[in-house]
């Protein structure tokens, strides 16, 4: 299965390159480059995980007589809000309601991830265009339910990005340091712990006419973990979107999150001693979705081409414009 999961993700990368023309806005928020200043980004997306939609049968099922064995159908929503508050600095909000069937219950997880992120260089003519960091807190935080109480973590994250823009594309490459306190008791006995994580990655997006393939991999690796606690202890993700540009502010997107040790380092308060044994799982949903860039500048003329910046490399349509490049 992570074989087949390796060899899709490889062929639409392949595909979007043979089809690339110009490139379009993006669902994509990892990247080293900031929004102008004055700008908002708003993202919504409806994200489902059930077998009616695991056509490529990524996720594995979990066995209804062993509640650890799987984590199960999943639903909810995400609302990411970005502003650029000045030329090198842009703020982000993201908050996620998503509900998982998980050991034989539902968890009603609130996700909450604030960051700012800081450009230290942009020079367009260079191999790597930009650099940045993002600073940011996120606490994800659910009710109680069978014999699972104080479900939350609370992490703290700084991360390096690396960017370069081409005639058609955006590359970047980003790496980062997580620390995470987790709080869960089972049976009123507490298990709560600290754990720490590194991570890589590396995004991709790419336009052929008005379409964009937005693509991203990121490999994490736990540590400082107790002993009782250390069967899972990385994670790799794919997150593939596709999205059509309605015009240079508004986008629609389709795409799919696939977890190689389902939300293993995502949601830390998810694993725990009982259900550590599942985490060995592929776990995917599908999503559904639009962003829409606001200018809050009245007076700001057409928004600035890629071909206007000092790089000189070839104009590209929709994707800089909407960056107001």
């Amino acid at each position: 299965m992570k074989k087949s999961i390796i060899t899709l993700s490889t062929v639409l990368g392949l595909s979007s390159t043979l089809l690339a023309g110009g490139v379009s806005a993006t669902s994509q928020d990892i990247r080293a480059f900031v929004l102008p200043s004055d700008t908002m980004s708003l993202k919504l997306s409806y994200n489902r995980a059930n077998d009616a939609i695991d056509f490529l049968n990524i996720n594995d099922a979990a066995d209804p007589l062993v509640p650890y064995s799987a984590l199960g159908d999943s639903s909810g929503m995400d609302l990411s809000v970005g502003y650029g508050i000045h030329p090198f600095i842009s703020l982000y909000y993201n908050i996620q309601a998503l509900n998982i069937h998980y050991a034989g219950g539902e968890v009603k997880n609130i996700k909450n991830d604030l960051y700012a992120r800081v450009n230290f260089y942009d020079v367009p003519h260079y191999s790597f265009d930009d650099f940045s960091m993002d600073i940011g807190y996120v606490r994800n935080a659910s009710d109680d339910f069978n014999n699972l109480s104080d479900l939350s973590d609370n992490s703290y994250y700084i991360r390096l990005l690396l960017g370069s823009r081409f005639s058609s594309s955006l590359l970047n490459f980003y790496t980062g340091f997580k620390y995470s306190s987790i709080n869960t008791a089972i049976n009123n006995i507490d298990a709560g712990r600290n754990e720490k994580s590194l991570m890589l990655g590396i995004s991709h997006t790419i336009e052929f006419s008005r379409f964009i393939l937005d693509s991203r991999y990121e490999y994490s690796r736990i540590f400082d973990r107790e002993s009782t606690l250390s069967e899972n202890k990385s994670n790799s993700v794919f997150d593939i979107n596709l999205a059509y540009a309605y015009h240079d502010s508004l986008l629609f997107f389709i795409g799919t999150t696939i977890m190689f040790n389902q939300f293993n380092g995502l949601i830390p308060y998810l694993y725990n001693s009982q259900t550590q044994v599942a985490f060995d799982k592929t776990y995917s949903y599908a999503k559904l979705g639009f962003v829409y860039n606001f200018d809050f500048q009245k007076d700001r003329k057409t928004p600035l081409s890629f071909a206007d910046t000092s790089c000189q490399k070839k104009e590209s349509t929709t994707l800089f414009s909407f960056f107001g490049w």
